[in-house]
């Protein structure tokens, strides 16, 4: 082995400290731009309105005695009485419109600030604390706990969205808080309705909320967000993760679509309130008609809810105007929230491209990177299962003391639970994964992701590098690119000029892709070369060679009896001669 890659490890023999969990917390940026100015303001314009709206009620009640002492008034005396309070009730008038003009300034100058975009009727005010939006002491307690100061830009739009129970669409950049976004409201309305005497007095319990995840990882890590919130009430959350699941007596059921759908005729979905689609974009992604197309499922859930009593929100890093126009299409009086550009990826996120020419090419490049510039834990993308196996390998060859592992779709349930929570302990230090860990994990601890095949999608992209740049944290984003993929580049490296990161011009000024072709990368991934031969694609080549090298013999021994049996010109001059002579 080469003294170069022997120097690979360089850096990274020991596993990084555990962090203490109170200095994470203190260090955690603020999500939103809501200064202390600004909250002073508010809190003193609320105070005028409040003052405003009682100096008008002492008026309006003046206003009644007096017309009561008017019958025994003098005619002239009472006319003047009655002028003087019409003079101060306008002047009470103006104030309060004043205030409220200056008031809705404020918040929407603070709604620009944070680029929170919406659309739609009656919309409601973003919110600077989460006590602004009536939230109970016990959810307010448990924010304090976990440190959670101020609402992140979503959670200032669309929690009041959710607590008018209006139906929702938002979009935010990946670890913004998308989660306690709607988590939140839900379990509030939860709480308010298992407090109800008529709910209390029923014997049975019914499920009130379904959230829908595209994958088992993110389903559990949701499922832990709730319970973390739902602890010490009298809520009960359920994962739906297998057949021993209890769900007869869950409130809040957090599951894949496919399982809901393969038990719908177990699940009562009468009096379901809100139906929760988390990565709400993987409903255009397979094409519809298929078996297991995201959108037919959903279509399928959304067919059995009560359309009176359930509100449905959805909640994406991502989402495209397919999207936007099925919602608007079968859902009545849709919110839109949009945090950032539309389809834009995290800014916190150092975001790089690296051409590396071939495929070989890139395997340098990743070597060369974790030499130099890697802190443990990083996230590595390939496009296959395949190629995943095959980068551990090659990655481990390079490093015998590299922790390094792969998830992906080929392993049990049982090995990537296992898997992910090693990952998460710091027994793994470089985890090699597919699209199953592309979206929505929280993993804040990854501070840098690789992208060794490049992404068919800025979707996939988008997502994929959300990995890093966690709850207002810094992260790194390299994404390799060759030859091969040039055809493809175009999208994603404007994605990253949008993110105000430095790209190649001639990047950006290359030919689009058409959409037959974009629809045939989300089907096909691009064929590349091996990365390396694993023990089970070395065996199996054994066996080829072998069988094609028993075939040629065999074909060379039927040749050689062939020639044998065969006469050759002399022994047929002797048969002729010895036939003459006879």
């Amino acid at each position: 082995m080469s003294l170069a890659f022997k120097t690979l490890s360089f850096g990274i023999k020991k596993a990084p400290p555990k962090k203490n969990e109170s200095d994470a917390r203190n260090n955690r940026k603020e999500l939103s731009t809501i200064t202390e100015d600004s909250l002073q303001k508010f809190d003193e314009l609320r105070e005028k309105m409040i003052g405003t709206v009682e100096t008008k009620k002492k008026k309006d009640s003046k206003k009644k005695k007096m017309a009561k002492k008017a019958s025994i008034q003098l005619l002239s005396s009472r006319k003047r009485q009655y002028e003087s309070d019409e003079e101060s009730e306008n002047d009470v008038e103006e104030s309060t419109g004043a205030v409220e003009k200056k008031m809705q300034k404020l918040l929407d100058d603070i709604r620009r600030s944070n680029r929170i975009f919406t659309w739609g009727d009656h919309l409601p005010n973003i919110i600077l604390r989460f006590s602004d939006s009536n939230l109970s002491p016990n959810l307010l307690k448990k924010l304090s706990e976990y440190s959670i100061r101020q609402p992140s830009p979503i959670q200032m739009q669309s929690i009041p969205f959710m607590m008018e129970r209006r139906n929702v669409l938002a979009s935010a950049p990946t670890g913004s808080g998308k989660t306690l976004a709607f988590a939140l409201p839900v379990i509030e309305e939860v709480l308010g309705l298992k407090q109800r005497a008529d709910y209390s007095s029923t014997k049975t319990s019914k499920l009130l909320v379904i959230v829908l995840e595209p994958t088992r990882e993110l389903a559990a890590q949701t499922y832990t967000e709730f319970v973390k919130y739902c602890d010490g009430s009298s809520i009960s959350v359920a994962n739906f993760s297998g057949e021993e699941t209890d769900i007869g007596t869950a409130d809040i059921l957090v599951s894949t679509p496919n399982r809901i759908v393969f038990h719908l005729d177990k699940i009562d979905t009468s009096a379901l309130r809100w139906l929760i689609v988390d990565e709400s974009d993987r409903l255009f992604e397979v094409v519809e008609g298929q078996d297991k197309c995201f959108r037919n499922q959903l279509g399928a859930i959304y067919k059995a809810c009560d359309a009176k009593c359930t509100r449905v929100a959805f909640f994406s890093a991502t989402f495209s105007h397919e999207v936007e126009k099925w919602c608007k299409e079968n859902i009545d009086s849709i919110g839109m929230v949009c945090v950032g550009e539309r389809n834009s990826s995290n800014t916190s996120v150092k975001q790089e491209l690296t051409y590396c020419g071939t495929e070989d090419g890139k395997k340098i490049a990743i070597r060369n990177l974790l030499r130099t510039s890697f802190k443990p834990p990083a996230l590595v993308f390939v496009q296959s299962k395949d190629r995943a196996v095959q980068l551990v390998k090659l990655l481990s060859a390079i490093d015998s003391n590299l922790k390094v592992d792969s998830i992906n779709s080929g392993k049990s349930d049982k090995e990537r639970d296992e898997t992910m929570e090693r990952f998460r302990r710091g027994e793994i230090w470089v985890l090699v994964c597919t699209e199953v860990l592309g979206r929505g994990l929280d993993l804040s601890d990854v501070g840098l992701v690789i992208n060794y095949d490049l992404p068919t999608s800025i979707v996939s992209y988008i997502h994929r590098v959300g990995r890093t740049g966690r709850a207002g944290k810094s992260g790194h984003a390299v994404t390799y690119f060759t030859d091969t993929d040039m055809k493809y580049i175009k999208s994603i490296a404007t994605v990253i000029r949008q993110s105000g990161f430095e790209v190649p011009e001639y990047l950006l000024e290359m030919k689009k892709v058409s959409r037959d072709t974009k629809k045939e990368m989300l089907k096909h991934a691009p064929k590349r070369h091996k990365i390396a031969m694993v023990k089970e694609q070395v065996i199996k080549r054994k066996k080829m060679l072998a069988k094609a090298a028993a075939e040629e013999k065999k074909e060379s021994v039927v040749e050689m009896k062939k020639n044998i049996s065969k006469p050759t010109p002399e022994l047929k001059k002797k048969k002729m001669i010895k036939k003459k002579k006879l």
